[in-house]
């Protein structure tokens, strides 16, 4: 899953240079005439592999996106995921594909950030779940029974391993330091669920879609990995803790964009893979499942976690 020690850094860094637009930049009415204002969409996109190549790549979808709105479209390409949240916060671009956890650091900075869709995955499963696991032979049946239990979380820098989970047990009114009898951690969350297994805990820490086939260890996830490796079977454990559905990482916008245009945005979104394949490619490769409708609120775990 997504890795956020850089957003971390990220939240002190604007805090300190002071450098968050303020809520006034973001009272812009529409005029009607806002093409006229907007003049081009700046479109930020990760060239973690080399600018020039990333925005070649990318063209397909500059092209579709700007046939749609009817105004140039400019990709502007950035080093990393912190640069480029940098870059959406303090108004530098004006959209940005997001993962769940940059969008959630970078509105916790300036409420600034509207979500217009999110991708699917080939199966056409939104999102992920946060799930706790336990040995189906253990008595373990609810969260509650974890109480001085010995718990295993995936590496501190995972979202669905740790810092989701551990969210939102607090937003449960559970503090994990003093609830669990014993707290460890792994390398990941199938480094988790093996020691589990092996009796070196009574809980760990997974992921999973929570659809499709549960025998197979549903869609994607912890489970199914570990099921088509041989290694788990499901009658052997019991998931005993779900937190809500974490959507994949959102197409975003800064909220003071004209609302028309960010309606023409969504349905762009929303009719990309049948109207534009190669588009849809050029933007979304790991996620070919369409897109789906979500809101700020669906990121609200995840916000939790940059709130505290």
């Amino acid at each position: 899953m997504t890795r956020i020690g850089r957003l971390l850094s990220l939240l002190l860094l604007a805090i300190v240079l002071g450098g968050v637009a303020s809520s006034s930049a973001l009272a812009q009415e529409d005029t009607g005439d806002w093409r006229a204002e907007q003049k081009v969409l700046r479109i930020g996109i990760l060239a973690t592999g080399g600018a020039e190549r990333r925005v070649a790549a990318a063209r397909p979808f500059e092209a579709y996106v700007s046939d749609v709105i009817g105004m140039p479209v400019e990709l502007v390409p950035l080093r990393d995921m912190r640069v480029l949240i940098d870059a959406i916060v303090n108004a530098r671009i004006d959209y940005a594909p997001l993962s769940a956890s940059a969008y959630a650091a970078g509105w916790t900075l300036c409420r600034c950030l509207e979500p217009l869709a999110a991708p699917l995955a080939e199966d056409e499963t939104a999102g992920f779940h946060a799930i706790v696991v336990t040995r189906a032979d253990s008595g373990l049946r609810r969260l509650a029974d974890l109480k001085d239990k010995a718990l295993v979380y995936a590496q501190p820098s995972s979202v669905a391993g740790y810092l989701l989970p551990r969210a939102a047990f607090r937003a449960e009114g559970i503090e994990d330091e003093t609830f669990f009898g014993r707290i460890g951690h792994a390398a990941g969350p199938v480094a988790a669920v093996t020691a589990m297994l092996k009796g070196e805990y009574d809980a760990a820490l997974a992921w999973s879609s929570l659809e499709g086939e549960a025998a197979s260890g549903y869609s994607r996830g912890t489970l199914r990995t570990m099921i088509a490796e041989g290694t788990l079977a499901m009658e052997d454990i019991r998931i005993v803790w779900q937190s809500r559905l974490i959507p994949h990482g959102p197409h975003v916008v800064r909220v003071n964009l004209a609302e028309e245009l960010k309606t023409l945005l969504r349905a762009a979104l929303f009719d990309l893979a049948a109207a534009d394949p190669d588009a849809y490619d050029a933007i979304e490769p790991a996620f070919p499942g369409g897109f789906a409708a979500v809101s700020a609120d669906s990121y609200a775990p995840l916000v939790q976690i940059f709130s505290r």
